[in-house]
């Protein structure tokens, strides 16, 4: 009967310990999946990057558009876009947001709350 008994024991202990090894690989992966989300932003200082964007949509303070926009370069303070083949500027607090529908990264929203980019992946 305590043979049985250790049998039974040792097999529980057995199922126990591989759940727990399960539970830890599924833990490991989710975080990955996770942390690997984050670090995939574009990086706007990165000329390959703002290329990879694509084409996209200024919406101003005062609800006006510029649509067919390139970004070029973000400053400390403002940006440089290329628009009909002519590149302008424009002051950060001007903008309410860029929107980019078919950048690599998927679509992409780019608002600048006290002049610093946010980047926002939807």
């Amino acid at each position: 009967m305590d043979s049985q008994l250790d049998l039974i024991f040792t097999r529980n202990q057995k199922i126990a310990k591989n759940s727990l090894m399960n539970s830890a690989h599924i833990l490991f992966i989710i975080t990955a999946f996770l942390f690997a989300g984050v670090s995939d932003l574009p990086d706007l200082s990165k000329k390959e990057d703002l290329k990879s964007l694509g084409t996209g949509r200024i919406t101003e303070v005062d609800k006006s558009t510029i649509s067919k926009i390139l970004l070029i370069e973000v400053r400390e303070y403002w940006i440089v876009y290329l628009k009909d083949e002519s590149l302008h500027e424009m002051n950060m607090d001007e903008i309410n947001q860029i929107d980019f529908k078919e950048s690599k990264w998927g679509v992409v929203k780019i608002t600048f709350p006290k002049n610093k980019p946010v980047i926002t992946i939807l």
